[in-house]
This record gives C-alpha cells, sequence and structure tokens, in this order.
C-alpha cells in the first residue's frame, strides 16, 4: 500500500455514509417539528428560530451526504504528488507532500482525525473559495490544521492511512520515518503512561 510511485485511491465507507444520511435526516425531521411547534405557540419564536435553523443547516449536509452517497467520489487520493482531499465538504483539494508540515493523528470530540498542518497555511486558505476558506479557518481555530481528514470519510482504519501519509511524505522530503515522527509517536503510543 506504500508503494511510492503508485496511486492510492480512499472512498467513503458505504455503511458509515449511510448511518450519516440517516442521522442528517432525523435532524432535519426535528428541525421541521421545532419549526411547527414554535410558530404554533405564542411567545415561541426562540424555538421556531432553533427549528429554522437546524432544518437548514442538517439539511444542507443531507443534501451533501446524498450527493456523495450517489456519486460515490474518492475521498483521498494520494500520489506521488501529494493528496487530493474530498474528504468533507471542506475538503482541501490538491495538497503537494512539499506543502505539508506535519501530520497528525488526534482525537477531537471522540472522533478520530488525521491533522495536516501546513508550511504556508495562509497561501493555502487563499486557494480556496470564499465560503470553504472561511469554514476551514473556523476549524483552524479549534484544531490547529487546516486540513483534516475524518475516520467517518474513509473506509481504511485512520491510523493505516496516516502510516501511509507520513511514508509517502516522508519519502516525497527524504526524511527518515524517525525524522518525520511516525516512529517517535509510535513508540510514546506503545510506552506505559508516567
Amino acid at each position: 500500500m506504500n508503494d511510492i510511485g503508485q496511486q492510492y485511491v480512499e472512498y467513503p465507507s458505504r455503511k458509515k455514509s449511510f448511518g450519516l444520511l440517516v442521522s442528517a435526516l432525523v435532524f432535519v425531521l426535528l428541525g421541521i417539528l421545532l419549526t411547527a411547534v414554535g410558530l404554533g405557540e405564542e411567545e415561541s419564536a426562540a424555538i421556531a428560530g432553533i427549528g429554522i435553523i437546524c432544518t437548514l443547516f442538517f439539511g444542507f449536509c443531507l443534501a451533501y451526504l446524498l450527493l456523495r452517497f450517489i456519486r460515490r467520489t474518492p475521498s483521498l487520493v494520494v500520489d506521488d504528488e501529494g493528496i487530493v482531499d474530498q474528504s468533507s465538504a471542506i475538503g482541501g483539494g490538491r495538497i503537494r507532500w512539499d506543502e505539508m508540515e506535519d501530520l497528525k493523528l488526534y482525537v477531537f470530540m471522540n472522533q478520530a482525525f488525521i491533522g495536516i498542518r501546513l508550511h504556508d497555511p495562509e497561501s493555502f486558505l487563499d486557494r480556496q473559495g470564499t465560503w470553504k476558506r472561511l469554514l476551514m479557518k473556523a476549524n483552524r481555530r479549534m484544531v490547529d490544521a487546516p486540513v483534516n481528514i475524518a475516520q467517518t470519510a474513509v473506509a481504511l482504519p485512520l491510523d493505516e492511512l496516516y502510516e501511509l501519509l507520513v511514508g509517502r511524505w516522508a519519502a516525497a522530503n527524504g526524511y527518515e520515518l524517525e525524522e518525520a515522527g511516525l516512529a517517535e509517536e509510535e513508540s510514546a503510543a506503545a510506552a506505559p503512561g508516567d
């Protein structure tokens, strides 16, 4: 899987995608219910407002997830040049290996991610559309990486995908795995806690 010169393509898990679709649909229906209840009672504008926001937000999520489910486009493409990230609505697109400063495996709100820090994040953000750039900046304030790949967006276990990415990134930049930090992280993860 880590062979240099070969392209690796990762698709979203159908099972996870279906689960997210059902969840988004439930929240859209909940938003519609809140809106109806809020509009039907006096002085319930706040409930109606929450319902409208819930319906709009999760309606967008539902439309995006349904489109991804039907089209079945790759979440991630790994090749000699770098990656093409389409793992979410704010996927980073083409990111070259030499643009990447660091790759980290982390957990945020009980969700596993691969975070990719860049040498020049502002230049990367300038390449994005306005809406995507705003969402990426907000995301970056929470997790310190402009590019994040969630476990829910890929079928391969995230630790295996992380090893693939670090190996390809290290090889493309002339690093040994120890220099890239993979060996250090693996030994730290295996070491008993203090």
